[in-house]
């Protein structure tokens, strides 16, 4: 297959101007930084496809799926299914034993099998497949511990033990006020399958819930209370991790919204505060599935609009989960291979289109053609090596940036609805260790296509444009370079989350555990769920000192959804910190809603 990547010279004009800037984007290439412990960009956390290497579809294109572009591999249906023939009997040990003896067969036979076999592989099933109601759990258990002993060439690192199940739960009952207890059920089992296969099977971890529908505040955040708090309270002091499908649009129920920036960050967030409220330990999360979807997408043509509206929010979401390499172990955008299997679904497909998130589309002749999904692969690739500094004033702008022997990477993505002029700012004499830059640009044209371009033989860049929802990566050619400077960042949590706002009334939250220091930069992570017209402005104190609110925050203003939630992120003075514990108080001026957490993120620096 050939592939073409559209290279424009310095010649032709590009959207680098010179007029007034609303943003600022400063970058510092001797700075390392570590978020935790956490420097070098793993690509195996990031820059997944939804497909296992058991995917026969993919062989013909191997080459350049996973040696050119380094896409690395993600996730696969190919759990114990224990229901998968019979619904009213589990199977024994024995016949799991059997199953996985031919699975495993199906697994080395595969041709990507020999050369690239990994064990960064989630597996999981459809909950028709893992659960039944008022079954033996521990019966469950045994059979999915045999299987998976027995499945797998290699062992997988991550088990979830359903997928998506509490949209499911309607399915095992007549009437959705019955569902409470199907999701108890349901969490239940994961305890039990998680503690059987944890202390047989140590090299996996089983984690959940899979949430499709993580709509936490809805109903005053009786959503929070009744799915995930649950599943926490029941099953996850034995999960390893916690999972999280974060979509823009609506996937499978909920409203159609925007979960891109501030929204996700406050979900992730809420799970992380009740994580170090219950154990004092942010357990990790796995992002098993994100992107975009929506109702009436199915059995429709291939339509390279919808893919344009996909990468945007790929984008969008996998720039702030790389802002979280340390509670972080893997995300996967929903872009599967060749979904072969839908142009066999009669029912959602009748006229044999392709799958909607298809890397690999079937012509009518049979013919497989790239789609448009691997645009978000290419304009990544190659992008590794070592943290470094980079900061943007606009909350709209995201921004990541790494370094490795003598190349430099630097992300800019744009949550906003409208274009936005970025000044770029290289600090510590930066810009005088680059030789030369590659622009490469994703964006969506007036009609809605995605474009992929390529700049080449840039000099330093001062300035640049980005269109509504572009995604650029400046690729610069540099000379060998020492770091002199590093800083650390860490989150502190409270014990203290999810507290009902009234007017007046001061919410205290301790902050345990805060390392700081003299120099470096520092923020208060305050998420709040609330009607629109009610304040976004309280006043916030840390340990004393007054807090100046932002009037803006990352992504959209929400105004779709039933209410406003999100994380509005507070800068404050470093020197107004302290290492130990320290008091927030925030004070808003109206009644209603929640403070759904408060998280003090404090970024050290300090001299090499």
């Amino acid at each position: 297959m050939n592939i073409k990547i559209k290279i424009i010279s310095i010649s032709l004009l590009i959207s680098i101007t010179s007029f007034s800037q609303n943003a600022k984007v400063s970058i510092d290439f001797t700075t390392q930084k570590y978020i935790g412990s956490e420097s070098e960009l793993k690509r195996e956390k990031y820059f997944n496809i939804h497909s296992s290497f058991s995917n026969w579809g993919l062989a013909s294109e191997a080459d350049y799926l996973f040696d050119q572009l380094d896409i690395k591999f993600g996730r696969t249906f190919g759990g114990p299914a224990p229901f998968r023939k019979s619904k009213t009997e589990i199977p024994s040990p024995s016949v799991a034993k059997t199953n996985g003896a031919n699975t495993v067969k199906h697994w080395k036979n595969a041709p990507l099998f020999n050369k690239y076999k990994t064990n960064d592989l989630i597996i999981t099933d459809h909950p028709r497949s893992a659960f039944q109601l008022n079954t033996d759990y521990d019966k469950i258990a045994a059979y999915n511990v045999e299987y998976i002993k027995n499945a797998f060439p290699v062992m997988p690192k991550y088990y979830e033990v359903m997928n998506e199940p509490f949209v499911h739960a309607k399915d095992y009952v007549k009437t959705w006020a019955e569902t409470g207890g199907v999701i108890l059920e349901m969490s239940k089992l994961h305890k039990v399958v998680a503690d059987k296969i944890h202390a047989e099977i140590p090299d996996i971890m089983v984690g959940g819930y899979s949430s499709a529908w993580p709509e936490v505040d809805r109903k005053d955040f009786d959503h929070w209370n009744t799915r995930m708090k649950l599943f926490m309270d029941t099953a996850g002091e034995s999960m390893k991790f916690f999972a999280t499908h974060l979509y823009d649009g609506r996937n499978v129920a909920g409203d159609f919204n925007y979960r891109s920036g501030s929204n996700s960050e406050a979900i992730l967030d809420l799970i992380e505060s009740y994580s170090y409220k219950k154990w004092g330990v942010v357990k990790p999360h796995l992002i098993s599935e994100y992107g975009y979807t929506s109702k009436g997408l199915l059995g429709k043509p291939y339509s390279p609009e919808l893919s344009g509206t996909c990468l945007t929010s790929y984008n969008n979401i996998l720039m702030s989960l790389l802002d979280k390499p340390d509670r972080l172990l893997k995300s996967i955008p929903f872009i599967v291979g060749d979904g072969n299997w839908f142009y066999q679904d009669k029912k959602n497909n009748p006229d044999g289109h392709p799958y909607p998130w298809v890397i690999l589309r079937k012509n009518k002749d049979g013919v497989k053609k790239f789609t448009d999904l691997k645009k978000f692969y290419e304009l990544w690739k190659n992008v590794s090596g070592k943290r470094i500094d980079i900061t943007s004033n606009n909350p709209d702008i995201q921004v990541n940036a790494f370094l490795k022997p003598e190349k430099a990477y630097v992300a800019l993505n744009n949550l906003h609805d409208k274009e936005q002029s970025i000044a770029l700012d290289f600090l510590n004499k930066s810009a005088d260790h680059i030789k030369n830059i590659t622009l490469r640009r994703l964006y969506t044209n007036t009609s809605g296509i995605p474009k992929l371009i390529y700049f080449t033989d840039l000099t330093v860049m001062k300035n640049i444009d980005l269109k509504p929802g572009e995604t650029v990566i400046l690729e610069c050619d540099i000379d060998t370079i020492q770091f002199s400077n590093s800083i650390i960042e860490n989150n502190s949590y409270s014990k203290t989350y999810l507290q009902k706002i009234e007017a007046n009334k001061t919410i205290s939250f301790d902050i345990d555990n805060v390392e700081t220091a003299k120099k470096g930069r520092a923020f208060i992570k305050m998420g709040i769920g609330r009607a629109h017209e009610l304040s976004k402005s309280p006043k916030i104190t840390i340990n004393g000192h007054i807090a100046k609110i932002p009037s803006n925050w990352a992504g959209y203003d929400q105004a779709s959804r039933d209410q406003f939630f999100g994380v509005i992120n507070i800068p404050i003075d470093i020197e107004h910190t302290s290492s130990g514990t320290n008091k927030i108080e925030v004070t808003f001026p109206d009644t209603g809603g929640h403070v759904s957490s408060v998280i003090l993120n404090v970024e050290r620096m300090s001299k090499n």
